[in-house]
């Protein structure tokens, strides 16, 4: 049979079709490659210790290379393990987490994600070390009780979580006080409602109470959230489960905040 002019044409085109197929999939393969190689390296940089894991960087199914012709990455997460390094209650880097992206661009020296949702653990030995830095503040603003008698007095000795409780135990002064908080949600707002307060066996003042459920979390917002949305926080065994979101966030901002 002759070969018709069309037919070749055709043949033509679906050759290049599969030739520009195959250079955008070794595009997309290698540039997913290249920019999850450029994040875990910085990542490593950045840490304070080594760590014994590395970051691990994905973009899902939808196509990075036609996303970032459109000016974004269309989706990112981002497992970094943790980096927390703890001595009493000074502390760097932050805990084990998982960031997923949505709509990464970026504009200059700023990076936006259209939507970011962080999911991370607290240690209890993590959330001891924000509340200790944060109790000095607190306790010198609670009326009825001496403030130099709470400074000298009243330091964390310890912080455990309680699942089937619902709530943190904080021991201070080596047992000589104790307090129960019960973290709730109330219109998007984290609150730590105190359950029962003692001092050598007696209830503590009600300012006591509400200054330590105050500098708890104050030094979550500080530390942790930044401005972030709190969508869920769980007590679960050894600390507490957070879940975070925002829109339009600007990452640089995030990251001078951790």
């Amino acid at each position: 049979m002759k070969r018709t002019n069309g037919s070749l044409a055709w043949k033509i085109f679906v050759g290049i079709l599969a030739a520009l197929l195959v250079i955008i999939l070794v595009a997309e393969f290698g540039l997913r490659a290249y920019i999850s190689d450029q994040i875990e390296s910085q990542f490593d940089e950045a840490a304070p210790a080594p760590t014994t894991q590395d970051a691990q960087v994905s973009f899902g199914s939808d196509p990075l290379t036609l996303g970032l012709l459109g000016g974004k990455v269309p989706h990112m997460t981002l497992s970094m393990p943790s980096t927390l390094v703890l001595d009493g209650t000074n502390f760097t880097g932050q805990p084990a987490a998982t960031v997923e992206m949505e709509g990464v661009s970026v504009s200059g020296d700023q990076t936006v994600a259209d939507s970011l949702r962080v999911s991370t653990e607290l240690p209890d030995a993590f959330v001891h070390a924000i509340l200790q830095q944060q109790l000095g503040t607190a306790l010198s603003q609670v009326d009825g009780v001496p403030a130099e008698l709470l400074h000298n007095f009243v330091t964390v000795s310890d912080v455990r979580s309680n699942p089937s409780e619902g709530t943190v135990s904080i021991t201070f002064t080596g047992g000589l006080a104790g307090i129960d908080l019960r973290p709730e949600m109330e219109g998007g707002q984290l609150t730590f409602v105190a359950e029962s307060t003692q001092l050598f066996g007696i209830e503590l003042p009600g300012g006591v109470a509400e200054r330590i459920s105050q500098a708890l979390r104050e030094g979550m917002r500080d530390v942790v959230f930044g401005s972030m949305k709190v969508e869920d926080f769980t007590v679960i065994e050894g600390g507490l489960r957070v879940t975070l979101s925002g829109n339009n966030v600007n990452l640089n901002e995030v990251t001078d905040a951790l």
